[in-house]
C-alpha cells in the first residue's frame, strides 16, 4: 500500500512539472523569437527599437489579425517584425498562404512572383543601414525644428527578395539576439474584375524557424468593387543613370527593361538618363524609344505584367543637367528645337516634353539663360513651342525666359496662378522638409508618401527626384564616380563643401554587386526600397482621392485630407516644424475614410 502511494505521488509530480513542459517545447525551441507582430507600410521600424508602440496593435493589426482593404489594381503592403530575445534565431522564413475568397474559391497571388491579372504576392527581408552621423539641415530640411523624429540607428530601406543569396537577405535568415528583423510583403490585388469577386479573401502569414512553425497570423483582405485608375493625375519623375556595368553578362537593353518595368510598377516615370534624352535629335533613336512613350513596351508581349499595362511615360526631358544637346549657336539650337517639336507633335502629342536647359543656374549664368531662351521663344519655326525647363524656384528676373520651374523650396502658391496665367508652370524638386517630404534615409517612411498628397491638394503637376540609382558617387565631391557600397554605407552624396545626405539619390538597389562581391545578392533584378514603395503608396492614395472626388466633389476630399495635411509648400516657413503627420497609421485612417466615401 505504501509503495502504491509513493508511486501515485511520483506520478502526480510528473504530471505537475513535466507534462506542461512537453506542451511548451515549441516555445522552448523558439524562445529566441520573443515576439512576432505586424503593421502597415507607413513606418520604418529601426532594428534596435524593441519597444515600438505598434508592437501592441496598430491600424493594420489588432494584435491578432491583419486586415487590409483595397481596390482592384492596387498594391497593398504590410510588414512583419520578428523580434528576438537574448539568443539568435536561425532558419527564419516568412510566407503567405494564398488569400482565398470562400464563396468563389478564387485566390490572390499564389506566391508565383509573376505579375498578372490575378495578382501576386512578394515577400522581402528588410536590409538595414547604420546611420551614426545624420544628414545636416541643408537641402533636406530647413532647420533642426523640421528634422525627422529619429535620425540615427539601424534604419531599414532596401528590400531583398526571398530568393536572394541566403546569407545576404534571402531565405532562410539568421537573426542575432535582441533585435528586430522586418519582412515586407507586397500584395498585388487582382485586375481581373470578371473572375475575381469583390469581398473578403482569407489567408495567413506564417513565420517559421528551422522548418518549424513559430507564428501563424490570420490575414483578411477586403477587395472593394472599384478599380484603381492606371494613370496618375500627377507625375513623379525620377532620373536614373547607366547601371549596365552592375549586371555583367546581361545585354544593356535587358537591364534597361528591368529598371523601366520596376519603375512603372511603382507608378513613377523614369526618364532622363538614356541616350535618347542626352543626345542631339536622332530619328532612329527616338523611334526606338517611342515604345516607352506610347506604352507598347509595358505590355505582356514585351515581358511587362502589372499595373498600367499599355500606358506610356508622361514626360521626356531633352538634355539632362544642362547637357547642351541642342548645340551652341542660334541656328543649331533653333534647328534642333524644330526637329524635337515636330517629332513629338507627330508621334507623342500627349507627352510633356521640354528642354532641360541648365541645372540650378546662379546669377552669373542668367545672361546665358536669357540668350538661349530668346533663341527658342523667337524661333520662326515650330521649335518656338519647345518649353524651357530649369531646376530653380521662380525668379522674376527670368520670368520671361523659363517655362517650367522646379525649386528645392517647393512652390510659391501665391505666385503659381500668375505663372500659369502666363502659360508657364512650377513643379517641386527632390524634398525639403517641412514644406514637403524629404528623400533622405532618415526621413519618416511617409515623407515620400505625403508628397503625392501635396501634389493632389495643391494641384501641382510634377515632383522631380534627381537620381534613383546613385550607385556611383556624385561628380561634385571628393569621391567622384567611385562605386559606393550602398548596402553598407548610408552616405551617398558628398559635394565639395562636404555637405552630405544619407541615402540621397537611392530608390533602387542592385541585385548584383560586382564591385563589392560580398554584397552580391545573386539576382539579375532591380531591388525596390521602402522609400520607393512609399512613393507608390502615395500615388495610389492620390488615385483614391480622385475617385472620391468624382463621387462627392473636390471640396469634400480636400476637407478630409486637410485633417492630416493642414498646410504645405509656401504656406510653411522653413523654420517651422513639419505640419503634416509623420505616422503611417494616420494616413491609413484617412485612406480608409476615402474608401468609405466610395461605397
Amino acid at each position: 500500500m505504501r509503495k502504491a502511494l509513493i508511486k501515485k505521488r511520483i506520478f502526480r509530480h510528473l504530471l505537475r512539472y513535466f507534462l506542461p513542459a512537453l506542451f511548451l517545447l515549441p516555445a522552448i525551441v523558439f524562445s529566441q523569437i520573443k515576439k512576432v507582430w505586424a503593421l502597415g507600410d507607413g513606418e520604418k521600424i529601426f532594428r534596435d527599437d524593441l519597444s515600438h508602440p505598434g508592437r501592441n496593435g496598430n491600424f493594420t493589426w489588432d494584435g491578432k489579425t491583419i486586415r487590409l482593404t483595397g481596390l482592384y489594381n492596387e498594391v497593398l503592403a504590410l510588414q512583419i517584425i520578428v523580434q528576438t530575445g537574448e539568443d539568435s534565431a536561425k532558419g527564419v522564413e516568412v510566407a503567405v498562404s494564398d488569400p482565398v475568397n470562400r464563396p468563389s474559391g478564387k485566390s490572390i497571388g499564389a506566391n508565383t512572383l509573376k505579375h498578372g491579372p490575378e495578382g501576386t504576392i512578394e515577400v522581402f527581408s528588410e536590409h538595414y543601414l547604420h546611420v551614426e552621423d545624420p544628414t545636416k539641415p541643408n537641402w533636406y530640411y530647413g532647420s533642426p525644428a523640421s528634422a525627422p523624429e529619429k535620425m540615427t540607428g539601424w534604419i531599414p530601406d532596401a528590400l531583398i527578395p526571398a530568393d536572394a543569396v541566403a546569407c545576404r537577405g534571402g531565405f532562410p535568415l539568421s537573426i542575432a539576439g535582441n533585435r528586430n528583423q522586418g519582412f515586407w510583403i507586397d500584395i498585388e490585388l487582382p485586375r481581373d474584375q470578371k473572375n475575381f469577386l469583390p469581398g473578403k479573401y482569407y489567408g495567413t502569414v506564417n513565420v517559421s524557424g528551422e522548418g518549424k512553425e513559430v507564428s501563424k497570423i490570420p490575414l483578411e483582405i477586403t477587395l472593394l468593387p472599384h478599380y484603381l485608375p492606371d494613370e496618375d493625375k500627377a507625375t513623379v519623375w525620377v532620373y536614373s543613370g547607366d547601371i549596365s556595368s552592375y549586371f555583367p553578362g546581361l545585354p544593356e537593353q535587358e537591364v534597361v527593361d528591368m529598371l523601366k518595368f520596376e519603375a512603372h510598377r511603382h507608378r513613377i516615370t523614369l526618364a532622363g538618363g538614356f541616350p535618347a534624352n542626352e543626345s542631339a535629335f536622332n530619328e532612329n533613336m527616338m523611334q526606338a524609344y517611342k515604345k516607352w512613350l506610347d506604352g507598347t513596351a509595358f505590355t505582356p508581349a514585351r515581358g511587362y505584367h502589372g499595373n498600367a499595362e499599355g500606358k506610356g511615360e508622361k514626360l521626356f526631358p531633352i538634355g539632362m543637367y544642362g547637357a547642351q544637346v541642342l548645340g551652341q549657336t542660334k541656328s543649331e539650337v533653333r534647328k534642333q528645337a524644330n526637329l524635337w517639336v515636330d517629332w513629338f507633335q507627330k508621334n507623342a502629342p500627349d507627352v510633356k516634353y521640354f528642354w532641360y536647359m541648365t541645372d540650378e543656374p546662379d546669377s552669373a549664368r542668367y545672361a546665358w539663360v536669357k540668350e538661349r531662351a530668346e533663341w527658342i521663344h523667337s524661333n520662326p519655326g515650330s521649335g518656338k513651342a519647345l518649353p524651357v525647363f530649369t531646376t530653380t524656384a521662380y525668379n522674376p528676373l527670368l520670368a520671361k525666359d523659363i517655362d517650367i520651374w522646379a525649386g528645392f523650396d517647393g512652390v510659391d502658391l501665391n505666385i503659381l496662378p500668375q505663372i500659369r496665367k502666363n502659360g508657364a508652370d512650377h513643379w517641386f524638386y527632390n524634398g525639403n522638409r517641412p514644406r514637403y517630404g524629404s528623400v533622405i534615409l532618415e526621413g519618416s517612411a511617409v515623407d515620400l508618401r505625403v508628397n503625392s498628397w501635396i501634389l493632389y491638394k495643391y494641384g501641382i503637376n510634377t515632383q522631380f527626384i534627381w537620381q534613383s540609382t546613385a550607385w556611383d558617387h556624385n561628380g561634385q565631391g571628393p569621391k567622384k564616380h567611385l562605386h559606393q557600397n550602398v548596402f553598407s554605407n548610408p552616405l551617398t552624396f558628398i559635394n565639395d563643401r562636404m555637405e552630405f545626405g544619407n541615402g540621397d539619390g537611392i530608390l533602387f538597389y542592385p541585385g548584383r554587386m560586382p564591385y563589392y562581391p560580398d554584397e552580391d545578392r545573386g539576382l539579375n533584378r532591380i531591388l525596390p526600397s521602402i522609400r520607393l514603395n512609399n512613393i507608390r503608396r502615395g500615388q495610389q492614395d492620390a488615385a483614391i482621392m480622385w475617385l472620391a472626388e468624382q463621387k462627392l466633389g473636390r471640396d469634400k476630399v480636400i476637407s478630409l485630407i486637410s485633417k492630416l495635411l493642414p498646410k504645405a509648400l509656401s504656406e510653411v516657413s522653413m523654420q517651422d516644424k513639419v505640419p503634416w503627420s509623420e505616422h503611417g497609421d494616420d494616413y491609413d485612417r484617412i485612406r480608409y475614410e476615402l474608401l468609405e466615401l466610395l461605397k
